[in-house]
């Protein structure tokens, strides 16, 4: 998915490395999130999601969270409190890495485009 950004000229940043000593981990992904024109999160094993996406969404109506959901799988209990935010789109499912790849170039990002253009005043 990286890659697919990247040849879309966008420059995806996955948290997927290690607590900075500065910063513990939400600070350090609301930072992200300030960054960012856009934010795609896999809610499938949601693990940290949650708080991330708590800690994220509620203060950053100008950047549209688009989450990704496994095929088959049903999102978390709490997830729902986030379809209150007109920012969040509605989970985009998925069969595989592949599939999720092919909607990313096909789906994801228009879509994550489009609903930039409507929060625009």
């Amino acid at each position: 998915m990286r890659e697919e950004l990247r040849n879309n000229d966008y420059l995806p940043i996955l948290f997927d490395f290690g607590k900075p000593s500065s910063r513990n981990t939400t600070e350090t992904i609301q930072t992200l999130a300030h960054m960012a024109r856009f934010i795609i999160a896999d809610i499938t094993e949601p693990r940290s999601i949650p708080q991330e996406l708590y800690a994220i969404i509620p203060h950053l109506p100008s950047v549209p969270v688009q989450p990704l959901l496994q095929s088959g799988i049903i999102e978390y209990g709490m997830f729902s409190d986030f379809r209150d935010y007109r920012w969040v789109l509605e989970p985009v499912r998925y069969d595989n890495t592949e599939h999720a790849i092919a909607l990313l170039r096909n789906n994801i990002i228009g879509l994550a485009e489009q609903k930039i253009r409507e929060l625009r005043p």
